[in-house]
């Protein structure tokens, strides 16, 4: 509904010379028909807004049927799919779930599994050696355990499991003249160690093939330590 407001209105009188004006004369609408104009307007302004509502109701109610719909037909798919024996897409899905915890399992075994075994070899190293031979000499004895059936094992040098308890390897180790210069009150006597004339203390003595073996910081180490590589 639309109201136009006439801003000036013509006096009939006016032709016939009467007070207040002539022909084509004008005079300015009262406050009653002002008044009755914008209460108009806003009879207008609230029909609009009612109509405006009851469009966008229609639309929310729409968009709520097409998803209700959509999600209909999903199910529908998936029903269908059950019912013809197509389990592929299913079982594929379960297996991708499957894997990926399996993945997540055996990192965390592995992950337990190497702790157990560091923690071993440093339990060990701690009562043969001292200082900074105690890190080097786990690293050798870490090579020879190997966690199997839920516990540590000792295998050889060629990674086979033995009979050997971890006592068994330590004193393997303690009585190794290739590990001497690295088990405390050793370092001056045994097969790979010698006197050495330098701050009145015993130089350490390695052979390549082991230094090799080391990680750059354990070597590094051992050489701050005043160690030697064997010719």
């Amino acid at each position: 509904m639309f109201v136009r407001l006439n801003r000036g209105y013509f006096d009939e009188a006016g032709d016939d010379g009467g007070e207040g004006g002539g022909a084509g004369g004008g005079s300015e609408p009262t406050v009653a028909e002002l008044q009755a104009q914008i209460a108009a307007l806003g009879e207008s302004q609230t029909t609009l807004q009612q109509e405006n509502d009851r469009l966008n109701g229609k639309i929310t109610e729409a968009n709520k049927h097409k998803k209700e719909q959509e999600r209909a037909a999903r199910d529908a798919q998936r029903a269908k799919a059950e019912a013809d024996g197509n389990y592929e897409q299913l079982f594929k899905s379960s297996e991708v779930e499957r894997e990926s915890l399996t993945q997540q399992l055996t990192g965390l075994q592995s992950s337990i599994e190497s702790k157990e075994i560091n923690g071993a070899a440093m339990r060990i190293a701690s009562n043969l050696a001292e200082g900074a031979n105690i890190e080097l000499l786990s690293e050798f004895i870490t090579r020879r355990l190997k966690f199997a059936e839920g516990s540590i094992k000792v295998v050889d040098e060629t990674g086979s499991l033995t009979v050997s308890s971890l006592d068994d390897l330590a004193n393997e180790f303690a009585g190794s003249s290739r590990y001497a210069s690295l088990i405390k009150g050793r370092q001056s006597s045994g097969g790979s160690a010698s006197g050495g004339s330098s701050s009145g203390g015993a130089v350490k003595i390695m052979k390549r093939a082991d230094f090799d073996a080391l990680d750059p910081i354990s070597q590094s180490k051992f050489m701050k330590d005043g160690g030697k590589l064997e010719i």
